[in-house]
């Protein structure tokens, strides 16, 4: 079809995660030249995919951010068909979209009356399953029976989830280049039960029970130095294949924030963007921040490609490591100081004398509202207070 026919507007997309389930997406859509520009939305993210290019009968353009790229064909000016592949192309999610300014999920019920998530609730995923269960907390808005909201674990969050509630129902989604979520949950009693899926390779129960006064594990209680270890080292070559440690002179006398985290990863896109912003504050003042990137490809080539596209998108001006394989195994034998990677990202504060300050499991992204504050907040100030540290010596 001629693009110029295309309607540029809201859209609603649907990814097919099984026969039974999909999971809903608004993207805003605009033209420009022989080009569209999408921007997927989530509640208060919005995360742009630009420059779809025309190749064949279909238009294709890489995630400006993670290994993933979409494949979109035209049915007509209000429909959309394609596939999102991540990674690898036999990881393909078949979607559909039509132009519409609607609610994210169809109505599933006609309930008059319709339940009240707003606030803070204590979850429980799989947790009939000794090997698979990990608390969490959810955090909900709503107004109407649209509500955005969250959950924070203790190796991260679930970024910006977005959906309604109908009757007795919730339901939320998330779409933002690397992760699919989709939630759903009924109201039984005092207690929310439902599913998670997440793409195509996860599907997990989830209970919550809504309670103001509950916290998860701190998350600088999570990761130490194993016995016997009084500093880390490393030594990981660079995306131009300069072999970089701690030793180097450039991180002599400073304060040095060590990022373990994967190119795939929202939570590690979080705070990427708040490091670099914090790097940009501080490297004057003496901080170094090196980032340990674990990827899940076995190319190197496109190891190195994945760190370029991050460093890129974010303008981040510090080192990015080839540290190896994205599993939590092979990152506990490259740093087998720590006693053990749970969470991408970790992060590891130390001072100017290489001593280990501080290990932080996870990253409370923006979508967790005050625990996102707070964090910042307080790494802000420890920052400032290992700067001020030795300052005559």
């Amino acid at each position: 079809m001629d693009l110029e026919q295309l309607q540029e507007g809201r859209w609603l997309m649907n990814f097919q995660l099984t026969p039974e389930q999909q999971l809903p997406v608004f993207f805003d859509l605009q033209k420009k030249n022989n080009q569209i520009d999408v921007v997927f939305i989530n509640g208060d993210e919005k995360v742009p995919v630009k420059n779809f290019v025309f190749k064949g009968n279909k238009f294709i353009a890489e995630d400006p951010v993670f290994n993933s790229w979409y494949e979109i064909q035209f049915i007509d000016n209000n429909h959309i068909k394609g596939n999102w592949f991540k990674d690898k192309a036999d990881y393909k999610v078949p979607f559909t979209a039509v132009f519409a300014d609607k609610n994210r999920f169809p109505k599933t019920n006609n309930a008059t009356e319709q339940i009240d998530v707003n606030g803070k609730w204590k979850v429980d995923f799989s947790a009939e399953n000794p090997d698979q269960h990990y608390p969490a907390i959810g955090l909900f808005e709503q107004n109407g029976d649209k509500v955005t909201g969250t959950f924070i674990t203790e190796t991260g969050d679930y970024r910006f989830l977005e959906g309604n509630v109908y009757g007795s129902e919730l339901l939320l989604s998330c779409f933002d280049g690397s992760h699919a979520f989709l939630f759903k949950a009924t109201l039984e009693k005092d207690s929310l039960k439902g599913q998670f899926w997440s793409g195509l390779h996860w599907k997990e129960p989830w209970v919550g029970i809504r309670d103001n006064d509950y916290e998860l594990a701190h998350p600088d209680s999570l990761t130490f130095l194993n016995d016997g270890y009084d500093k880390v080292e490393f030594s990981f070559e660079n995306t131009e294949g300069k072999t970089i440690s701690l030793n180097n002179e450039r991180y002599k006398g400073k304060v040095v924030l060590v990022n373990i985290m994967g190119p795939w990863c929202p939570n590690c896109k979080d705070e990427t963007a708040f490091l670099t912003e914090l790097y940009e504050r501080k490297k004057e003042e003496g901080l170094e921040i090196i980032a340990l990137s674990f990827d899940r490809t076995d190319d190197k080539e496109v190891a190195k490609k994945n760190i370029e596209k991050i460093k890129t998108h974010f303008n981040a001006q510090y080192e990015f490591l080839l540290a190896g394989k994205a599993s939590k195994i092979e990152a506990a034998k490259a740093l087998p100081m720590l006693n053990h990677i749970m969470s991408y990202p970790t992060t590891i504060f130390i001072d100017k004398q290489g001593k280990v300050r501080k290990i932080r499991t996870g990253f409370y992204g923006p979508s967790t509202g005050n625990y996102h504050i707070r964090y910042i907040e307080a790494t802000n100030d420890f920052i400032d207070k290992l700067l001020g540290e030795y300052k005559n010596h």
